[in-house]
């Protein structure tokens, strides 16, 4: 995702400013559709269409035994739909899906907004500002990198538990995030903007050991369910941002986006990363939802 930012970016403003914004947006959806392709022709759709032949990891006896007895009864509709909504229910996934919202929220807010704020505020030409809103997204690439070998070693180690890695990270990307949109709404430059910004983008890459990894812990047997509701989710946190930054700036009326009104509009986003944490850190969990709702339906089949 870092790649294709970093392409967007970089190409999107050079390309409108010199051929239209018509040719921009044709080049990228030129672009979606390769992607759509490639994705098309090498994607696998399940475990069986791996090279590996897709051999099955081998289950626990009395995990298979439960299973048979789960199976050899026919659950009905209502009671899989009532099961499903327990699990997306559940405190520890709606935590998940809160953080990854938030996570989107701000980050469609700075994708959508920044090239106008570099431009009409910080006056900095179209081509500066596609260099400058690069940076950040350099340093996120090479902050994940990074993280990624400390979270393995900080678990490794015993310095941090699974539970512990999930919420020191997510808590970090959000207070880091917060601390620089604050610190952004302050500053007057492009260049002290870009800092800013390399700080919110470079900590919000640490939420891939946070609430990215978390998805994973929440469910053991309806990972797709979960990962499938909660970018759904997420998604329409994405369509929000621009329309509540649009709402802000709207406050100055026929006389444009005032310097206060992007002011308040930076601090708005700074509180909803405070929101993410308070949200996610008390209700986060590594252990899957779904393990209880395994045995609360073996129990229903013994009983019938």
């Amino acid at each position: 995702s870092t790649a294709g930012s970093l392409f967007a970016l970089g190409l999107t403003a050079p390309l409108a400013v010199r051929l239209g914004w018509q040719v921009a947006a044709v080049v990228m959806g030129v672009c979606t559709l390769l992607f759509g392709a490639i994705w098309a022709a090498l994607g696998r759709s399940s475990p069986a269409s791996n090279p590996d032949g897709g051999r099955e990891r081998e289950k626990p006896a009395e995990t298979a035994a439960c299973e048979w007895t789960v199976k050899s009864v026919m659950l009905s509709s209502t009671r899989l739909a009532s099961k499903y909504t327990r699990i997306l229910l559940a405190a520890p996934v709606i935590a998940v899906f809160a953080a990854h919202s938030i996570h989107n929220f701000v980050r469609y807010f700075l994708m959508g907004w920044m090239p106008t704020y570099y431009n009409d505020v910080l006056l900095a030409s179209p081509d500066a500002t596609a260099i400058l809103l690069l940076i950040p997204e350099l340093m996120g690439l090479l902050v994940s990198i990074g993280s990624a070998h400390l979270g393995r070693y900080l678990q490794r180690t015993g310095t941090l538990t699974a539970l512990g890695s999930r919420r020191v990270f997510a808590s970090t990307a959000f207070l880091g995030a917060a601390g620089g949109l604050w610190l952004a709404s302050e500053m007057r430059t492009a260049r002290s903007v870009t800092a800013c910004l390399c700080l919110v983008q470079g900590l919000a890459t640490l939420q891939g050991l946070g609430f990215g990894a978390n998805y994973l812990d929440v469910s053991k047997y309806n990972g797709g369910l979960v990962t499938g509701v909660g970018n759904t989710v997420a998604t329409g946190a994405s369509f929000i941002a621009p329309m509540f930054a649009s709402w802000i700036l709207s406050a100055g009326g026929a006389q444009g986006a005032r310097s206060e009104d992007w002011q308040r509009l930076f601090l708005a986003f700074a509180a909803s990363n405070l929101v993410g944490v308070a949200v996610f850190v008390p209700l986060s969990s590594v252990t899957p939802v779904d393990l209880l709702e395994q045995d609360s339906d073996c129990d229903k089949a013994k009983d019938d």
